[in-house]
Parts: structure tokens; C-alpha cells; sequence
């Protein structure tokens, strides 16, 4: 299979992609069509039913998300940026595996009785601008930075988990996730497109200049394809502050 040589961002991309900031505190509310002043509540001392049908519902708008971004640049309107043979099956693999996902967790809620949220609209807008400075390179650092955020915010929620099978859920779906990550960086220092295929981190995306910050601005997706020996968990409110520019309504 041929591969092409990396080029670099366009600055219009680049700037596109550190546009995105976290939420302020007013606007922190929702999160597609779920309440997160509700499950901003949910904790291991509150284990029920309803809160693990929020927390699959969570789960279920961040794989909506990831499903609509990797769908875009498989089958949508930015696939034709793709050119590396390699970056493009990565592209289909990643939409196929976060639809998946979509499934596996609307079936759960199901199984529960529940109600799956509706998917959100989205705008990746924050990311990418127009679209026109994407390209195989800039596909791959923001899915280096979204893929760990999936990660950590699965990890955050499971000592709140009451039912077994659903912590199987979540956890296959982490394991996957964490899959992501390291395919991702991966193929980055094939392309000679990660700065520090050795750096250690259990934080990806945020910085160890700004550990806390939400701000894409301060994150740092140049990181080792086997990042750390434990994530570091992400709470709703944290993944919230990341992801919320991004969710329209």
C-alpha cells in the first residue's frame, strides 16, 4: 500500500483547531438532549437503575459525536481531504467501530427499560473552520485529541455503575476507545506526524503545561502510542467543558 508524504496544517487549519474552548460555567447545562445539572449528582454512593440509564445516555451522545465526526471524513462531505490510502481505512474503521457503539448502548438502554437520548446536531465547526485546510494530518491530530477524551470519560463513570452488564458495556467499548488511541498515534509516527512518540501521559489530550485546561488551544496530541501504564478518569463536567462547543442543540 503506498503512503503519501505528511504535509503540514494550513495556518487556517491550525487556527481553526485551536478556536475551540471549553463552555463557561453559565452554559454548562446540557449536553445534547441530557440535563447535566442532573447527572452532575450521579456518584458510586447513588447506584440505581435511573443512574445508570443516565450514564448510558452520556455515554451514547459522546458516541453519537464520534460517529458523526469519523462518518464525515469516511462517507461525508470531507472524505475527498483523505489521501493516504492508510489515513482513509483508518477513517472507515473508526465510523464503523463508533456506530457500533451507538448500537451496543441504545440496545442497553433498551434492555433497561430506557429511553435512548436523541442524537444531537453538531457542529465541528470549532475544528475545522470551512473545511477547505483539512487534510490527512489535521484528521489525525484531532482524532488523537477526541479519541482519549472517549477514554478517560468511560473510565470516569465506572465506579457509579450499578448493573453489571453494563459496566461490561462500557468497558468493552473503553477498551476499544483506548484501541483508537494507540492505532492513531501509531500511524502519526509512521507519518513522522507526532512530535514525542515517547511521551508518557495519562492526561491526553490536555498538556502538562495545563493539565486541567478544556481548552483545545492548550492541548498536546503529540504523545507516545502506548501513553501511560493508568488514565487519569475525566468527570461529566470536565468532558462537558471539552466537547460542549461542539454541541449545537
Amino acid at each position: 500500500m503506498t503512503t503519501e508524504t505528511p504535509s503540514a496544517p494550513t495556518p487556517n487549519a491550525r487556527r481553526s483547531f485551536l478556536k475551540t474552548a471549553g463552555l463557561t460555567a453559565a452554559g454548562a447545562v446540557a449536553l445534547g438532549g441530557l440535563n447535566l445539572s442532573a447527572l452532575a449528582a450521579t456518584s458510586p454512593a447513588t447506584k440505581s437503575v435511573a443512574q445508570d440509564l443516565a450514564i448510558l445516555n452520556y455515554a451514547l451522545t459522546l458516541e453519537y459525536l464520534e460517529t458523526e465526526f469519523y462518518k464525515a471524513f469516511d462517507t461525508g462531505a470531507l472524505a475527498p481531504k483523505l489521501i493516504n490510502l492508510r489515513v482513509k481505512e483508518y477513517a472507515k474503521q473508526l465510523a464503523s467501530h463508533e456506530q457500533a457503539h451507538v448500537d451496543a448502548l441504545a440496545a442497553t438502554i433498551r434492555s433497561l427499560g430506557g429511553t435512548p437520548v436523541a442524537k444531537p446536531t453538531f457542529d465541528f465547526s470549532p475544528l475545522i473552520g470551512d473545511g477547505s485546510g483539512v487534510n490527512d494530518q489535521v484528521f489525525l491530530q484531532l482524532a488523537a485529541s477526541i479519541e482519549p477524551v472517549g477514554v478517560r470519560a468511560y473510565l470516569g463513570q465506572a465506579a457509579s455503575i450499578q448493573n453489571g452488564a453494563v459496566l461490561t458495556a462500557a468497558a468493552s467499548i473503553l477498551a476499544v476507545e483506548a484501541n483508537h488511541v494507540s492505532g492513531i498515534q501509531e500511524l502519526r509516527v509512521y507519518l513522522a506526524q507526532n512530535a514525542a512518540p515517547t511521551r508518557q501521559t495519562s492526561i491526553a489530550p490536555q498538556s502538562d503545561a495545563k493539565p486541567t485546561s478544556p481548552s483545545a488551544a492548550d492541548f498536546d496530541a503529540a504523545y507516545s502510542p502506548t501513553p501511560t501504564a493508568l488514565w487519569t478518569p475525566l468527570t461529566m463536567e470536565e468532558t462537558l467543558a471539552i466537547v460542549g462547543p461542539l454541541i449545537k442543540a
